[in-house]
C-alpha cells in the first residue's frame, strides 16, 4: 500500500537519489549536469542515464528531445492512482475494523479475536449473554500459542494478498 500512496517507494535507490537531484536542478538537465547535483559517490553518466529511464517508465520523469539531439530530463509530478479514491477512511479505528474481520474471515474463533482486541468477551469470565459459550467455559479456555500463530499467519496472509494488489495497482499506471 505504501507504493500506492508514494510512487518512489518502489524505486531502487540510485533512481530516488537522481529524482532528488532532478527535482532540486529543475528542468533541462543532462546526465551529465545532474551528476553535478548528485553527493557523495556520483554514480557514471551511464547509470545516471538507466536510473532517468527507470524514472521514465514509472511516470516521475520526462525526456525532452532538443533540436541539438541531446535529450534532457524533467522531473514531472507523480501520478495519481484514483484507484482507492472511493475508500472512506475516517481514521485509525478502521484499521481494527479490518483486522478483526480479516481474522474472522480466516475462521479465527470470535473468543480469540474479542481477546485479541480487548473485548471484554474474550477475557476469561467476561462473558455477556449472546455470545459464544457460556461464562463458565470462558473462564476455563484460554487462548493458546497455536491459536495466536494462526491470527499471525492469518495476518501474514492478507497482508500478502494486499501487498500483490498494491503491486498490481501500481503497474497498472
Amino acid at each position: 500500500m505504501a507504493r500506492v500512496g508514494d510512487p518512489t517507494a518502489g524505486l531502487a535507490y540510485t533512481p530516488r537519489r537522481v529524482l532528488r537531484a532532478l527535482q532540486d536542478a529543475g528542468p533541462g538537465q543532462t546526465p551529465e549536469s545532474l551528476r553535478a547535483h548528485l553527493a557523495g559517490v556520483v554514480p557514471t553518466a551511464g547509470t545516471v542515464r538507466g536510473a532517468l529511464y527507470d524514472l521514465e517508465v514509472v511516470g516521475l520523469a520526462v525526456r525532452h528531445a532538443p533540436e541539438d539531439g541531446t535529450a534532457r530530463w524533467s522531473a514531472t509530478e507523480p501520478p495519481r492512482c484514483d484507484l482507492l479514491g472511493d475508500l472512506r477512511l475516517r481514521g485509525p479505528h478502521d484499521l481494527r475494523h479490518t483486522f478483526s474481520t480479516w481474522l474472522e474471515d480466516a475462521g479465527i474463533p470470535p473468543r480469540v479475536i474479542d481477546e485479541l482486541m480487548g473485548h471484554a468477551g474474550g477475557r476469561p469470565g467476561g462473558g455477556e449473554a449472546g455470545q459464544s459459550g457460556s461464562a463458565i467455559g470462558l473462564r476455563y479456555r484460554w487462548t493458546t500459542p497455536e491459536m495466536e500463530a494462526n491470527v499471525v499467519a492469518a495476518i501474514e496472509q492478507r497482508l500478502l494478498v494486499t501487498s500483490k494488489i498494491a503491486d498490481e495497482m501500481q503497474a497498472s499506471r
